[in-house]
C-alpha cells in the first residue's frame, strides 16, 4: 500500500528542485506497488488524493493524458505531444523539467519509433501504388511526408472528428478518402462491399481491445486484405516499468500483449504472421500476410 510519508517526501524533493530524482523514485516505487493487485486500486486513489499528484499535473503532457480533453485516453493530441516534445510557452521551470523527463521515457521513444516504422511502411506502399487503409489514423502524422502528393489510393479511418479535421487539412485536397467511423463499423461495410487493400494497418488501436474484439478485428482484417496483401498491428507489451506510472499518474490503462499473442490472433484468422519487438522492448509488432484466396469466416 502506498505510504503518505513517501508522497510527502517526493513533494519536498520537487519543491527543492530535485525533479528528476523525485520522478525516478516515484516511477520505481509505483512499479513495486503494482505487484499487489489487492491494494493497487487503493494506492492509485491515495496518490490522486495527495497534493503531489496536482504538482505532477503541472506537466502539460501528464495533464493532457489525465484530463482527457477529447473524452478518451491516448488521443491524437496526446500522441502529437509525444512526437513533438514541444514545451508550452507558459510552463514554469518545474513543469519544464517534468516535461523533459516524462516525454523522454522509453515508452515515449517507442511511440516515436512506431511512427518512424509506419512512415517507411506507408511511403513504400504508396510509392508502389498499393491500396492503403489506415485504421484509427489519428492525425496520420506518419503521412506528413506525403502532403502534396496524390493520395487517392489511401483510406484514412477514425471516429474522432477533431483528428479528422487535421487529416482533412493536410490530405483531403490530395484525394485521400477520409472516413469518420468506428473501425469495426467501417470494416464491416468495407467487407460487405467487397473492398480490399494491399496494406491495412493500425498503430495504437489494439492496445484498447480485449481478446474478443481482437478476434473480430482480425477476421475483418482478413476479409479486407487483398490476397498477397498485409495487415500490420502494434501492441504495447506486458510487465513494463511504465505500466504502474501510466495507470496511477496518467489514468492511462492499456491491454498489453506479447508478440506470440499477436501472431496467434493473426494465424487463427488465416494470416501468415511475422512478429518482432521494437528496439526499446516496449512494443510488439505483427505483420500478417494474406496468402490464400478465401475470406475468413
Amino acid at each position: 500500500m502506498l505510504k503518505t510519508r513517501f508522497l510527502d517526501e517526493m513533494l519536498d524533493l520537487m519543491r527543492f528542485g530535485e525533479v528528476p530524482a523525485a520522478l525516478h523514485a516515484i516511477y520505481g516505487y509505483l512499479h513495486a506497488l503494482r505487484d499487489n493487485s489487492e491494494t493497487w486500486p487503493q494506492s492509485i486513489e491515495a496518490l490522486r488524493q495527495h497534493r503531489l499528484h496536482g504538482v505532477l499535473l503541472e506537466d502539460s503532457f501528464l495533464s493532457h493524458c489525465f484530463t482527457r480533453p477529447r473524452g478518451y485516453p491516448g488521443d491524437a493530441g496526446l500522441i502529437d505531444i509525444i512526437y513533438d516534445r514541444k514545451l508550452p510557452a507558459a510552463a514554469n521551470d518545474r513543469a519544464a523539467q517534468m516535461f523533459a523527463q516524462t516525454t523522454g521515457t522509453a515508452p515515449c521513444e517507442a511511440v516515436r519509433l512506431r511512427r518512424e516504422y509506419a512512415r517507411t511502411l506507408v511511403a513504400d506502399a504508396h510509392r508502389a501504388g498499393q491500396r492503403i487503409c489506415v485504421l484509427a489514423c489519428g492525425h496520420f502524422r506518419e503521412g506528413d511526408d506525403l502532403i502534396g502528393q496524390d493520395l487517392s489510393g489511401i483510406t484514412l479511418v477514425d471516429q474522432d472528428p477533431l483528428s479528422l479535421e487535421v487529416v482533412r487539412r493536410n490530405h483531403a485536397v490530395q484525394g485521400a478518402r477520409i472516413e469518420e467511423a468506428n473501425v469495426f463499423a467501417f470494416l464491416r461495410r468495407a467487407a460487405q462491399a467487397g473492398e480490399q487493400y494491399d496494406l491495412v494497418y493500425t498503430l495504437g488501436l489494439t492496445d484498447y481491445l480485449d481478446d474478443r474484439a481482437m478476434v473480430l478485428l482480425h477476421r475483418l482484417l482478413h476479409r479486407v486484405t487483398a490476397p498477397g496483401g498485409r495487415a500490420v498491428v502494434a501492441n504495447f507489451r506486458p510487465d513494463l516499468m511504465c505500466t504502474a506510472w501510466m495507470e496511477a499518474v496518467m489514468d492511462w490503462t492499456l491491454i498489453y500483449r506479447e508478440d506470440a499473442e499477436l501472431a496467434e490472433f493473426g494465424r487463427s484468422a488465416g494470416f501468415a504472421p511475422r512478429t518482432w519487438i521494437d528496439p526499446t522492448g516496449h512494443i510488439a509488432w505483427a505483420e500478417l500476410q494474406r496468402l490464400d484466396l478465401a475470406a475468413a469466416a
